[in-house]
């Protein structure tokens, strides 16, 4: 159970920041390999994979920073973070049968998923609310959330059913507001940041 708790914290932490979680993730597997039992372990280790994460990373530090190239850079992740929250989930959990793997994957990419909806959901009120002047601070945040959230399920695993719990309340009680923010990341609506301009004028 504490690897499962693990696993679905660390994969939560991700959905709000993928490559910076990962190279974390990394570094604890370095110094305390024993704590990830799971099959796809090795992928922790791997050089390809720290560069690949490592490029990722700096690009996502520029672009979430500016306004407008973060709203493609979002809507790219929504398909890559689950996967690496799925990897993370697998690595945590002691080896299983397939079926078992399978289910732990699934189960990573769905935390990942709800925190990345969740960061995209704020991201797009904020900048409704303020015209996008409160971008670079917000997404300051979002970096440091990931990485102390991450730091605090891997050392207190117990954190993660909270954090999951409350990520589901979240995401329960505003749904209006999360079925808009997606339809603006996937272009079905709008930008706020356009309306409001197009509205100024």
């Amino acid at each position: 159970m504490t690897g499962l708790l693990t696993g679905l914290g660390l994969a939560g932490a991700a959905g709000f920041n993928a490559w910076a979680v990962l190279h974390l993730a990394q570094g604890l597997y370095r110094l305390l390999p024993q704590e990830f039992p799971g099959s796809a372990a090795a992928l922790l280790g791997s050089q390809t994979v720290f560069s690949f994460a490592l490029v990722l990373f700096l690009t996502e530090f520029v672009i979430t920073k500016i306004p407008m190239l973060d709203r493609f850079w979002e809507l790219a992740q929504t398909l890559l973070r689950p996967v690496v929250g799925a990897v993370l989930a697998i690595s945590s959990v002691p080896s299983t049968s397939f079926p078992g793997r399978v289910a732990v994957g699934l189960a990573g990419a769905a935390a990942t998923l709800a925190a990345h909806v969740t960061k995209s959901t704020t991201r797009l009120e904020s900048t409704a609310a303020t015209s996008g002047w409160t971008h670079l601070a917000l997404s300051l945040s979002e970096d440091i959330v990931a990485v102390v959230l991450a730091t605090l399920v891997f050392f207190v695993p117990w954190v993660t059913a909270l954090f999951l719990a409350g990520l589901l309340v979240v995401l329960a009680t505003h749904l209006p507001r999360v079925k808009r923010a997606l339809a603006v990341l996937f272009f079905r609506l709008q930008h706020p940041r356009r309306r409001i301009k197009t509205a100024g004028v």
